[in-house]
């Protein structure tokens, strides 16, 4: 593109034509701060600073906290995040975005991925909810939360793989589903099982009618006449 005044109209395409995607761990993939980079859960923020994050993760622009920084709210040094400006518990307290600090009521926020105490706990409550349930609705419900949430395919990272032949596949760990998930698709299979045992009671009441032949008028009298 010329530097003239006024001349911003360019017919030709771009120059360097990118053949392939960048990928953020092509070189030393096996390193242990790569890993904990790529396999990084962005939560607690709102969509628009999730993206931004997300593509600092892409780019290898994601610059990890060596050490707990001060939160604005309580002042304490308990953010462990990087670009998050307050802690985990003044974001949900407040109910808004850890990074620019935005209500829940503008915007959607992320929710927080469990702690363990946390996992724990829920695992427990779940497990004491399922016994009402048969046991394939409890082993559907099983699959259902341990496989966790699936994550959107990266197309580009796919076409890398088609290009290049790379069979270096992620292994990150879906992230976890929250309890109102987990309760929404207990109810679910609660009304399943609920429909499948009216569909039972009516099927045995229907096999109980097979048992009576339906006979007319014309039989009837006819079998009498014989009789007689």
């Amino acid at each position: 593109m010329s530097s003239k005044r006024g001349d911003a109209h360019r017919t030709r395409a771009q120059k360097h034509q990118n053949t392939y995607a960048f990928k953020n761990n092509l070189h030393d993939k096996h390193t242990p701060l790569i890993k904990l980079i790529t396999n990084l859960n962005v939560c607690e923020v709102c969509e628009h600073c999730k993206s931004v994050i997300d593509w600092k993760i892409k780019y290898r622009k994601y610059k990890p906290l060596t050490q707990p920084k001060s939160c604005n709210k309580c002042g304490e040094r308990k953010v462990k995040r990087a670009y998050h400006v307050i802690c985990r518990d003044c974001a949900l307290g407040s109910r808004c975005c850890a990074k620019c600090l935005k209500s829940a009521d503008e915007t959607k926020i992320i929710p927080p991925e469990p702690t363990p105490e946390e996992q724990v706990k829920l695992k427990a409550e779940m497990d004491q909810l399922i016994k009402s349930l048969p046991e394939r609705k409890r082993r559907t419900f099983l699959r259902y939360m341990n496989r966790g949430k699936k994550k959107p395919r990266d197309p580009d990272a796919d076409e890398y793989d088609s290009t290049e032949g790379g069979d270096d596949k992620k292994s990150t760990a879906p992230p976890h589903r929250t309890r109102e998930e987990l309760m929404q698709k207990f109810e679910q299979l609660k009304l399943a099982t609920g429909k499948d045992d009216d569909e039972d009671d009516l099927g045995d009441f229907s096999s109980g009618d097979e048992d009576y032949e339906d006979y007319s008028d014309d039989d009837l009298s006819g079998s009498l006449s014989e009789k007689k």
